[in-house]
Order: structure tokens, then C-alpha cells, then sequence
């Protein structure tokens, strides 16, 4: 039954993050054709983007995300089912954040002038402007993740992963209207001087709008869970000192690499023109090779991770094992096939993002977009690996093994600086790759060090087989490829937003085809687990009807 629950919470997220995710593809093409994926407005955009981005991360993501299922599992306990505890970490949230936002308000301008180093006024007001209209976001996603991870602990998973999709249907009718009023700039040459108050708002301003409307709305299914939120500002006596111990260690890694995170966005806006890809370029193929790690594993491990907590505080290691392994055979099972066919289809894929760009754009963004899924694998296993460590509450050896791993890319990050503008995005996204990769290992072997072996299938043993798999499936698809017209300028699988989306299906199934049939020669635990999955549902689908 336990299983069934855990099944039907991932399929409840995975439709949620998938739905918020298409809907954030498709805010992300309406951006670039208003302001474009490289110029400077896309630049000076991105760039304010990234100060509440980082703020909110390392407040909320690093302090309290990770390690606040197991803390809420634990008060679950209480005589009051935790509802003093989560009422005195809301209200703390809030709080925190809203005395934080007049300090980074003020210190904005300064640190955007700082990252665009080099950029000329103009620029460096635009982005200062979106900036303050971008800043309250760091009260409304802090109450959100709060909120949600209350939601989710208390196995409550649909709020949380659906409510994104409001966010996203506001700031896309601001862009709508951003459209409607001025003119589209696809290959981002738009000089700075149109940016007047209402396009600013228009665009920044409906992106903050729809994140408060993600927050807020959670509050609704309060009453769901069996709780009554009340503002509490007694902060003491509930054992919040105990979670911060465990959060310190967890918000210095995080710290560490949201400053390398700054460091790689000054050097990518050394990139600052609408013929090479620079930060907003960056961050533009970033999140479209997200998208596969936030519905896949980032959802697998959701609603695991309250199970392998779970696990822990009942003192069955061997079956947090057990779930930790599952989750990680899946994202490798998952991820290595995503990555193969986004890897094949990058021009295609850039197409359908941009199709009024010029051609050059395609060029210049699949070689990054192929870089950057590979890397993602490494994301994918880096965040299993580590949500087993804060399932033990154990921060403090992630951390070490942040450290030494955020100065090597700071290394990679200050030599990409002494690059052409134009190759830095490749080899910074290339050294970050290697790098994770090397964390993933090193996140590996100390978690084994700490649990023993992990139970169950061999983890090396079903990379090597999906990898074998996908190989064939990539040579599949690039036959496909070259007989629909290759990728040069005109041919038929990147002319136009429809004939790349045909190629896209078609390349794709022809590649999960052959996936799917070598790893049934091979004997993959990994799909026949899938095809019993899909037999189960079936089953139920029937039987109901």
C-alpha cells in the first residue's frame, strides 16, 4: 500500500512539475521573442533575475528545504500533530524575509554593477529597474516553499507541484500584453530607450505577481491537513536551535555555490551582445535542460524523500537504502535517454524555442544546450545522493565536499574570463560538468562510507547498460536525422516552429523504440519494473471502468 502511495504521489507531481514546466517552456519563447535569448535587455533581465534568485536559495532552499520534511515528520509526533512548530516556521519565514528585502534593495544597484561589469548606463539602470519590480519574489517563493514543504510532509504533494502553473499563466498574459504594445525583438538588437515604466512592469513585474499568487494560493489547503495557521513569534521552545544546527551546514554549501554562481554570471556577461550567447543565453538553455530533472527526479525524490525520513527516525536503514537506490536507478533509467535525444534534436529543440530567430541563434545555443544536458545527469545523481545525507540530518559532509568541488569551478570559472566572449558559455559549462561529475563520485563514496553498500541493483551496472542503450537509440536518431534534410539553414527539420516539432516526434519515438528494445535484450531491471508499472495501471484503469 505504502508503494501504491508513493506511486500515485509521483505521478501526481510529475503531472503537475510537467504541466508548470510546458507552460515555463513555453513563458520562456514568449520572452525571447519579445526581448530575444541574447542582446542586452535579455542580459540585463537575466542578470536581475539571478540577485532574488540567489537570495531565495540561500535562505530558503539552503536553509530549511532539505532539512525541514524530517523536522516536520518529527513534531508530526507531538501531541498537536506539529501545528505549534509549523506555525512558528511560517511565521518565521515570513518574517526573515520581509526584513531582508529593504537591505537588498539597497545593495542592488551596487551588485548589479558589479556582475555587469563593463556594461554601459543605460544597461546597468534597465537592470537595476527589473531588479527592484523582481525582489519581493524572494517573500512570496520563501512562503511558498515553506508552505508547500509543510503540504508535502503531511503527504499532501498536489498543491505544491500545481501551483507553479498559476505563475506561469500571469506572467504570460503580462508578456502577452508586453507584445501587444510593442515590438517583438526575436534576435535581441532592440535599443535600451524603449524600456519605459509600463514594460518594465509588464514583463517584471507579471513575474513577480504570478509567484505571490503561488504562495499565497497554497494557504488554501491549510484546513486539508488538519492545521490552523496563526502568526507565532515565539520562536523558542519547539527546537528550531536543533534544525538550525543541522540547516548551518547546508546553508554554507549552498552559500559556497551561489557565489561561484555569481562569479560564472560575471564572466558570462563579459559575453554582452545579441551575436553570442551571454548570461541571459546562459540561463535560457538552462532552463529548458531543467525541465527533465525537475519532472523526473525531482519529483521521484519528493516523494520519496519523506519515506526515506521516515525510514531513518524508525531506524530501518536497510529500507532507506532500499528506497535511495530505487530512486537512483530511476533517474539514471530516465535522465540517460533524455539526454541522448535532446542531445540529437538541439536544433530542432532551439527551433521550436525561437522560430523567428535567425538561423545563427540555433547554431550558436545547441552545442550549449548539448553540453549542459550531460552535465544534468550529474545534477540528477548529485541531488538523490544528497537528499540521503539530509535524510540522516547529515549536512556537514556535503558541505566538505562542496567546498572543494565550488573552487574547482571557480578556478574554471576565472579562466573562462580570460577566454573569447564567444567560447566562454561552452567551457564554462563544460568545466561545471566535470566538475559535478567528480562531487557526484566523491557524494557516492562518502554516503556509502556512512550507510554500507546500497541494497538492491547494481547502480554501475545499470549506467552502463542505459548508456549502451541510449548509444544505439542516438545513432538511430541521427540516421533519422540526415534523411529529413540535416540541420543546415532551410532544411526541412529546422525551418519553421512546425516542421521542427514533427521532427522532434519523430526522432523521439524512433529513439525510445530502439531504446526500449536493446535494453530488453540486455535484461534491464530498470524496464521491466516500468512495463510492470504500466501493466498495474492498466489493471486499475480496467477494473474501475
Amino acid at each position: 500500500m505504502s508503494d501504491n502511495r508513493t506511486g500515485r504521489a509521483s505521478v501526481i507531481i510529475a503531472a503537475g512539475t510537467l504541466t508548470s514546466r510546458l507552460l515555463g517552456v513555453f513563458r520562456v519563447m514568449l520572452l525571447a521573442h519579445a526581448i530575444g535569448a541574447t542582446g542586452l535587455a535579455n542580459n540585463a533581465y537575466w542578470t536581475a533575475m539571478k540577485i532574488p534568485n540567489t537570495v531565495y536559495i540561500l535562505i530558503i532552499t539552503g536553509a530549511l528545504t532539505a532539512v525541514l520534511v524530517p523536522q516536520i515528520t518529527k513534531a508530526a509526533l507531538s501531541e498537536d500533530r506539529g501545528q505549534k512548530y509549523i506555525n512558528k516556521l511560517v511565521t518565521l519565514s515570513i518574517v526573515a524575509t520581509l526584513a531582508l528585502l529593504p537591505v537588498v534593495a539597497i545593495v542592488t544597484p551596487a551588485l548589479i554593477s558589479f556582475l555587469g561589469a563593463g556594461w554601459d548606463e543605460a544597461q546597468l539602470r534597465l537592470a537595476v529597474l527589473f531588479a527592484w519590480w523582481l525582489l519581493p519574489q524572494i517573500v512570496f517563493f520563501s512562503l511558498y516553499t515553506v508552505v508547500g514543504e509543510v503540504l508535502n510532509a503531511k503527504k499532501l504533494f498536489g498543491p505544491y507541484s500545481w501551483s507553479p502553473v498559476l505563475a506561469n499563466v500571469i506572467n504570460i498574459a503580462g508578456l502577452v500584453a508586453f507584445l501587444m504594445l510593442y515590438d517583438a525583438d526575436p534576435a535581441g538588437r532592440a535599443p535600451l530607450d524603449r524600456w519605459d515604466p509600463l514594460a518594465i512592469a509588464l514583463v517584471a513585474g507579471s513575474a513577480t505577481l504570478g509567484v505571490a499568487v503561488q504562495g499565497l494560493i497554497l494557504f488554501a489547503f491549510w484546513k486539508k491537513i488538519g492545521l490552523r495557521f496563526r502568526f507565532d513569534f515565539r520562536f523558542r521552545g519547539i527546537g528550531l536551535g536543533t534544525m538550525g544546527k543541522v540547516a548551518f551546514w547546508l546553508f554554507l554549501t549552498v552559500l559556497v555555490a551561489q557565489l561561484v554562481g555569481l562569479i560564472y554570471t560575471l564572466a558570462l556577461n563579459l559575453a554582452n551582445s545579441s551575436d553570442v550567447v551571454g548570461s541571459g543565453g546562459w540561463e535560457f538553455v538552462r532552463t529548458i535542460a531543467v525541465m527533465p530533472h525537475s519532472v523526473i527526479v525531482m519529483s521521484l525524490v519528493t516523494a520519496n524523500f519523506t519515506r526515506m525520513s521516515e525510514s531513518v527516525h524508525a531506524g530501518r536503514i536497510d529500507q532507506m537504502k532500499g528506497y535511495l537506490t530505487q530512486a537512483t536507478g530511476t533517474a539514471i533509467f530516465a535522465m540517460v535517454f533524455v539526454i541522448a535525444t535532446m542531445s540529437i534534436l538541439a536544433m530542432p529543440i532551439m527551433r521550436m524555442l525561437q522560430p523567428k530567430a535567425p538561423h545563427h541563434n540555433l547554431e550558436i545555443f545547441a552545442p550549449l544546450l548539448v553540453i549542459t544536458m550531460i552535465g544534468m545527469l550529474a545534477q540528477s545523481l548529485l541531488f538523490v545522493f544528497n537528499r540521503g545525507f539530509y535524510a540522516l540530518s547529515d549536512t556537514k559532509r556535503p558541505f566538505y565536499i562542496a567546498v572543494v568541488s565550488s573552487a574547482v569551478a571557480l578556478l574554471g570559472a576565472l579562466f573562462c574570463m580570460t577566454l573569447p566572449p564567444y567560447l566562454i558559455p561552452y567551457v564554462l559549462a563544460f568545466s561545471e560538468g566535470v566538475v559535478t561529475f567528480g562531487q557526484v563520485a566523491a557524494t557516492f563514496l562518502v554516503l556509502r562510507g556512512q550507510i554500507g553498500r546500497l541494497t538492491g541493483r547494481n547502480l554501475l551496472t545499470t549506467l552502463i547498460k542505459t548508456c549502451f542503450a541510449a548509444f544505439f537509440a542516438a545513432i538511430a536518431g541521427f540516421i533519422v536525422l540526415v534523411m529529413l534534410g540535416g540541420l543546415q539553414e532551410g532544411a526541412f527539420t529546422v525551418r519553421s516552429f512546425g516542421t521542427a516539432f514533427a521532427t522532434c516526434l519523430i526522432i523521439s519515438f524512433t529513439m525510445l523504440f530502439v531504446y526500449g528494445i536493446v535494453l530488453k535484450i540486455i535484461k534491464s531491471n530498470e524496464l521491466d519494473e516500468l512495463l510492470a508499472v504500466g501493466k498495474r495501471l492498466a489493471a486499475k484503469v480496467t477494473t474501475r471502468r
